[in-house]
C-alpha cells in the first residue's frame, strides 16, 4: 500500500509514515519497539509482513547479483541488482514464469505459474535496497521491469507497485528512474500505458509481423496496430519510446530487417530510440548475433536518423542477463 492507503487503514498518517520509516532503518515494523505500541498494535491487527525470503545468490565477473526470491506458496522468482556508473539498478520480476512464448528467453521454458502482487513486485526493489548497502554497492536509483513475466499481463499489480515504489514518503523513486518493458500484448492494454509515470520500452526485435509470430508466437495483432497504439501512448505523454531489439544470428540480423525497423518506425518521429542487445546464451537453438552484423545494423538505423546505441549485456556469467531467468536460483 502506499502510505495514504496504509495511513488510511491504520487510523492516521502518521502511523503509516512511522512503518515506512522503520522500514527504510531496517527495522522490522511489526517487531516490539520499532513503533509506538499503539501504532504497531493497529498494523499487527491489520497487515501482515510480505511471505517473501531471498534464497542462492550468485555474482557475475562484473559485480552483477542474482537473486532467488523465495516465496510463501512454494514457486519462486528471479531478480538481479545491477551495480554501474555509480549507480544500482534492480530488474524485476512480475510474474512466476511467463505466458508470452517467446522463442529466443528462457523465462518461456518455465510458461506460466501465477501473477505477483504488488507486495511482491515491491519486495523485490526494498530487497534489492538492503542488499545494494550491505554490499557498499552504489545507491539504489533504478527499477526495470524486464525479469520475468509480462508487466501488461499483471498490470494492475504493477501500477500498484508503481505507485508504492514513488510514494514520496516510503522509497521516494522518481517515475523517470523506472522502465517498463513489453511485448505489447494489445492495442488496448498499451493504451493503458497512458496514465503510468514511467519509460515505457518495447520489446520488438523485428518488424515483419510474420518472423514476429515465430519469435513471440502468442502474438494475436498486426505490429502495425501495436506500433499506432505505442505512438498514441507517446504523443499523449510527449515522452519517449525506447524500443529493444535482440539481435539473432542469421534471423533478424541483416541489413533490411534494418530498414525495414526504419521505415517502420517513422511515425514516432524524435520521440524513439533503439537499443540493440545480441542475443544472450540460453536458447541453444538460436546463435548471437555477430560482431560485423550488429555494426552495420546500427549504421543502417543511424544513417537513418534514430538515435541507437549498443547495449552491453550484465551479468553473464551468472546466468543474469536479459533473457536468462528462470526463477531456478541457476
Amino acid at each position: 500500500m502506499t502510505v495514504a492507503e496504509l495511513g488510511e487503514m491504520l487510523g492516521g498518517s502518521g502511523r503509516a509514515k512511522q512503518v515506512w520509516r522503520a522500514l527504510l532503518r531496517g527495522d522490522d515494523p511489526f517487531a516490539p519497539g520499532a513503533l509506538s505500541e499503539r501504532a504497531r498494535l493497529k498494523l499487527v491487527g491489520r497487515c501482515r509482513p510480505t511471505s517473501a525470503a531471498l534464497g542462492k545468490q550468485t555474482v557475475a565477473d562484473d559485480g552483477t547479483l542474482k537473486a532467488l526470491v523465495e516465496l510463501e506458496d512454494g514457486n519462486a522468482i528471479e531478480m538481479v541488482v545491477i551495480p554501474k556508473n555509480g549507480r544500482t539498478t534492480v530488474c524485476v520480476s512480475t510474474q512466476v514464469g511467463c505466458k508470452r512464448a517467446c522463442s529466443f528467453c528462457v523465462t518461456a521454458l518455465v510458461g506460466l505459474r501465477r501473477s505477483l502482487s504488488a507486495a511482491e513486485i515491491v519486495f523485490q526493489v526494498e530487497l534489492a535496497r538492503r542488499m545494494s548497502q550491505e554490499r557498499k554497492m552504489p545507491p539504489l536509483r533504478n527499477v526495470v521491469f524486464m525479469g520475468m513475466g509480462e508487466p501488461l499481463d499483471n498490470l494492475d499489480a504493477v501500477k500498484q507497485g508503481v505507485a508504492v515504489l514513488c510514494d514520496q514518503n516510503g522509497l521516494s523513486i522518481p517515475p523517470r528512474h523506472i522502465t517498463l518493458s513489453t511485448v505489447g500484448t494489445t492495442p488496448t492494454k498499451i493504451w493503458s500505458l497512458k496514465d503510468l509515470p514511467v519509460s515505457v520500452a518495447w520489446s520488438l526485435h523485428t518488424a515483419d509481423d510474420e518472423l514476429r509470430h515465430k519469435l513471440v508466437p502468442t502474438m494475436r495483432h498486426a505490429l502495425i496496430d501495436l506500433r499506432d497504439a505505442f505512438v498514441r501512448v507517446v504523443q499523449n505523454r510527449n515522452a519517449l519510446l525506447f524500443v529493444e531489439m535482440a539481435l539473432i544470428a542469421g534471423i533478424n540480423d541483416d541489413i533490411q530487417s534494418a530498414e525495414k525497423l526504419a521505415d517502420f518506425l517513422v511515425p514516432f518521429g524524435d520521440n524513439v530510440r533503439i537499443n540493440l542487445l545480441p542475443l544472450n546464451p540460453g536458447r541453444g537453438d538460436l546463435a548471437p548475433s555477430q560482431p560485423e552484423s550488429v555494426g552495420a545494423y546500427r549504421q543502417t538505423l543511424i544513417e537513418r536518423g534514430y538515435f541507437c546505441i549498443l547495449r552491453q549485456p550484465r551479468g553473464l556469467g551468472a546466468n543474469a542477463a536479459c533473457g536468462q531467468l528462470a526463477g531456478l536460483g541457476t
